[in-house]
């Protein structure tokens, strides 16, 4: 990516959305030139692979990130408090803008700070980018595809 900037990687993700692409760039991404704390989390490769739950599920460390985020997200909104996951970065570029150690790898950048007000309903979904699917599509009961 020659541009790793924000609007870089906007840029490239419209491209690669095609007739979308335009409909992409009009959402709302502004939160790292708004929010009050900016966050980056990180990997570092070569992690010890005889931790628990790694040695036959090797991305435990990713799962347990995300869980991470999860919970942060959740008591960011208890305490009033927006927070946005941003998903739109070069992380390699990043970790050479933050002069990270060889390995390290960035796999989130954390908006946090106080907002104006909560959107009612997910900001893609208000947006007709997306719809949550009902979850009785996602759970299945004894085999893929069987319905519950």
């Amino acid at each position: 990516m020659s541009d790793p900037t924000e609007e870089g990687a906007r840029r490239v993700t419209a491209e690669a959305l095609g007739e979308r692409g335009r409909e992409f760039m009009q959402l709302k991404v502004e939160g790292i030139k708004e929010c009050a704390e900016l966050l980056v989390v990180a990997l570092m490769d070569g992690r010890d692979a005889h931790v628990f739950g790694r040695r036959t599920l090797p991305q435990m460390d990713l799962a347990s990130t995300a869980c991470a985020i999860q919970n942060l997200w959740l008591c960011s909104r208890a305490e009033g408090l927006g927070m946005g996951w941003v998903s739109l970065f070069d992380p390699q570029a990043l970790a050479g803008l933050l002069q990270m150690p060889e390995g390290a790898e960035p796999v989130a950048v954390i908006c946090l700070g106080p907002v104006d007000a909560f959107y009612p309903a997910p900001m893609l979904a208000l947006q007709g980018w997306t719809q949550p699917r009902p979850l009785e599509h996602m759970l299945f009961e004894d085999g893929w595809g069987q319905p519950t």
